[in-house]
């Protein structure tokens, strides 16, 4: 009778828990569970985000300071370039000119002057009797 009544009663007892259990709304149950997992997963995948938005920023940013070395490089190496070409230039045109002058000054120095001023005083004699000779033609 003791194992009857035992039954009875734990059959009673789980018959009025499930009962107990129907009566609660379990849609609500449902949806606090859901909002639960929905909340934590959804903490989780933040931090995810953040913490990989950071690894990618603090890349991006190593990324640019290389560059900018990067860029910094050629350009002075570009300019340094132009530069020396620049001098070059300058220094052979130098050269040129100061050879072109002192050939001149030889050529110069190997005229002779005195012969030159006669030349011009000869024309200008010449020039001085044509306009004689014009005045007298048309004079006449």
């Amino acid at each position: 009778m003791k194992k009857v009544l035992s039954i009875f009663l734990l059959f009673t007892l789980l018959l009025s828990a499930g009962t107990i259990y129907a009566s609660n709304n379990s849609g609500q149950n449902l949806s606090d569970w859901y909002k639960k997992a929905f909340q934590k997963e959804s903490e989780e995948l933040g931090a995810a985000t953040a913490t990989g938005m950071i690894l990618i920023f603090k890349e991006v940013n190593a990324f640019l300071r290389d560059l900018k070395i990067d860029i910094s490089t050629t350009i002075a190496d570009f300019s340094n370039k132009h530069v020396n070409n620049a001098k070059t230039g300058i220094g052979e045109y130098q050269a040129e000119m100061i050879n072109s002058l002192n050939n001149a000054v030889t050529e110069l120095e190997n005229v002779n002057f005195d012969e030159y001023v006669k030349g011009l005083n000869i024309e200008e004699e010449i020039n001085q009797d044509f306009e004689q000779m014009v005045q007298e033609v048309f004079s006449e």
